[in-house]
């Protein structure tokens, strides 16, 4: 028995539709032998916008499959000829980062046990329901994208990492030669950031206005309550400023103390500094997703300064989010080292313009490309561009590297304008490291 009254063609809400952009472009491939089974799930996929095939069992699946990708495989456990389970251990010897969702009546904690130990991504219990099935391929095609992300940076970081490997030799042989071009660089950096937004620049300004119109009283000046407002306004930015000034120069005088450590207790620190910007992710909408631990290396780490580095990286990420957009953290292992990835869509303005020729001057001292975002300045921890030049900073520290890069997402059908934050940390080779 299923349920039949599928609207085909319903109206998408704009979460769903922004979810649609991120979607694979290759149908799902049902694996049903079932005809009433098939016309369902068929409707279910037209009505979250997925273009489906059908196969009437495990034999016909593979041969499909053999002929044309597909972004994921929907497939009945019971089927004739070649049923569900072997279909699956066959097209994962094929296709190892293929996703299945599989439907299944038996209700059975074993079973279902049996059944994720195939590598599986999610179950469906008959008879099917149509909002459940709608939810959990959604989730999938969600999945999917997330895994062909993965994969992707794993490539790009490969080549990304030799390319920076020479650029930071090519940097430090030209040191000594270039200091005094680049003390000039960073202090033009700094006039640029303090004439930017609120601060010293906005500051002065208001100075010169309020004297200009301040009124004579006698023994005390009357000033404009808009003006004064606006000037302890712009001393509190200042404060923040000069706050995170002490902690750069902390950082910078503070010895730094490597232990031994898991990753995942790094990992596990994501999801509190995530939180702590949880009014500005609901305010600009952003959808954050965070890795699965499935693999635990053991890294060098003072974690005090390591997790300055990661708040750092969430601040940036979140702060130049395109609104409505997504936020994704992944981890990677790439050539020795643990990776980890920050991806945000960029905000589509005429400062974006300017970042494919700006990538190696992020992290210089004061450079700032866009004005400071000023919802965030209470929240940062560094400020006047400091934040990534410190990343980079704690990062040598711990004899690693961090690179930030513009990108263009070609996982789906509709490309997208991002940018990459990459930290990596080198692997410590003991016989603990191990896959999980």
């Amino acid at each position: 028995m299923v349920e039949s009254n599928v609207n085909p063609n319903p109206i998408p809400s704009p979460a769903r539709a922004k979810e649609r952009l991120r979607r694979p472009k290759e149908p799902i491939l049902i694996i049903e032998d079932k005809k009433e089974n098939q016309v369902l799930l068929e409707a279910i996929c037209k009505r979250i916008g997925m273009e489906t095939a059908i196969a009437c069992d495990g034999k016909v699946a593979l041969e499909m499959a053999a002929k044309q990708p597909y972004s994921l495989y929907l497939v009945d456990l019971m089927m004739p000829v070649l049923d569900g389970k072997s279909f699956i251990l066959e097209q994962k010897k094929r296709e190892p980062n293929a996703v299945f969702v599989v439907q299944t009546a038996i209700d059975q904690t074993e079973e279902i046990i049996e059944i994720m130990k195939l590598g599986v991504y999610d179950y469906l219990l008959k008879p099917l329901h149509i909002e459940i099935v709608s939810d959990r391929l959604e989730k999938a095609l969600e999945y999917v994208y997330l895994k062909r992300m993965e994969s992707l940076l794993i490539d790009e970081e490969s080549k990304e990492l030799k390319s920076q490997l020479e650029w930071l030799n090519y940097k430090e042989s030209h040191r000594k030669t270039n200091e005094i071009n680049s003390e000039l660089h960073s202090i033009l950096n700094l006039k640029t950031t303090l004439m930017q937004g609120s601060g010293l620049g906005a500051m002065s300004t208001i100075i010169d206005s309020i004297h200009q119109m301040k009124i004579d009283s006698g023994k005390d000046y009357l000033i404009n309550k808009e003006f004064w407002d606006l000037l302890y306004e712009n001393h509190e930015h200042n404060m923040s400023m000069m706050k995170g000034l002490d902690l750069a120069v902390d950082v910078i005088q503070k010895e730094t103390t490597l232990i031994r450590t898991k990753s995942e207790t790094l990992l596990q620190l994501l999801p509190t500094l995530v939180n702590t910007f949880s009014e500005e992710i609901e305010e600009k909408e952003l959808k954050v997703n965070l890795p699965v631990i499935k693999q635990s290396v053991y890294l060098d780490l003072d974690m005090e300064t390591i997790k300055l580095a990661l708040y750092e990286v969430i601040t940036n990420g979140l702060k130049y989010s395109k609104r409505k957009s997504h936020f994704d953290v992944f981890v990677t292992f790439v050539d020795g080292y643990f990776c980890l990835s920050a991806k945000n869509n960029i905000i589509e303005d005429e400062y974006a313009k300017q970042l494919t020729h700006s990538e190696k001057k992020l992290v210089e001292p004061f450079y700032r490309i866009h004005p400071p975002v000023e919802s965030f300045y209470s929240k940062e921890k560094f400020s006047l561009g400091l934040g990534l030049s410190m990343v980079e900073f704690i990062l040598h520290r711990h004899n690693g590297m961090f690179f930030i890069r513009n990108a263009i997402d070609h996982t789906t059908e509709v490309k997208a304008d991002c940018i990459i934050a990459e930290i990596f940390l080198p692997i410590q080779n003991t016989k603990e490291n191990k896959h999980e």
